[in-house]
């Protein structure tokens, strides 16, 4: 399922190739870094539909007509050059249904990837054992397969982050809290234990405590949150 309007169309001034196009974004519609999309393309000899799934990894707006940097003041302060802004987008390709290695056609309708198509394009719906992993921008709920972190398939978790504000640390905890409440564990749930070397203090001896930050004002909003995931907060 894709959202009913097009958010623009795969864009005729860049090449698309089967790995990476650009998309001609409607000026009156957001599409933002991160954003998970879907192109049907037909196959040029008329043989079926090839779908294209991918992520937004770069966007741009530009004033088009403007020859000089300086051009931009005349436009914007002066009014006196006749101007288009360009709103662009580059997509790196995820997912092709089927595999064939078609380059997707200019002027093809982009659609933002929702319900299936979205599970599709990030591959949640080919995971045997998801697990909730976050909120995305676009407020789906994210996953990843725990067989790639217990050992079944893989057995590593890298997270990057700012230092000395605890979004590491936050993330890993939410990750043991997704693991513990997810069905995942199964028959191994009650005797599966987490071991945490806590070298910041204090303030991990209060992980059966709820935030204070956890306050009546953001206290629906977290819920909403956790319920999306199917979490206890």
């Amino acid at each position: 399922m894709t959202s009913s309007e097009p958010i623009g169309f795969v864009l005729g001034t860049k090449e698309a190739t089967p790995l990476e196009f650009w998309i001609a974004v409607d000026a009156k519609k957001v599409l933002r870094l991160d954003d998970v999309v879907e192109v049907q393309t037909q196959r040029p000899d008329g043989g079926g539909i090839v779908r294209f799934y991918g992520v937004v990894d770069y966007v741009r707006t530009q004033y088009e007509g403007a020859q000089f940097d300086t051009d931009t003041f005349l436009v914007a302060k002066e009014g006196i050059l006749p101007i288009n802004i360009s709103y662009t987008a580059h997509v790196q390709v995820t997912r092709i249904e089927p595999e064939e290695y078609l380059p997707p056609q200019p002027g093809d309708p982009v659609h933002l990837a929702v319900g299936k198509d979205l599970a599709s394009a990030l591959y949640f719906d080919s995971m045997d054992t998801p697990i909730p992993a976050g909120i995305m921008n676009n407020g789906n709920a994210a996953y990843f397969n725990y067989s790639f972190i217990n050992g079944e398939k893989g057995a590593h978790v890298n997270i990057s982050g700012v230092s000395g504000v605890a979004t590491k640390t936050s993330y890993a905890l939410f990750l043991l809290h997704s693991i513990f409440n997810s069905p995942v564990l199964g028959s191994y749930k009650a005797n599966t234990k987490a071991l945490i070397f806590n070298v910041k203090g204090e303030d991990l001896f209060f992980l059966d405590k709820l935030n204070q930050s956890y306050g009546n004002s953001e206290k629906q909003k977290d819920k909403n949150k956790y319920e999306l995931m199917k979490l206890p907060v």
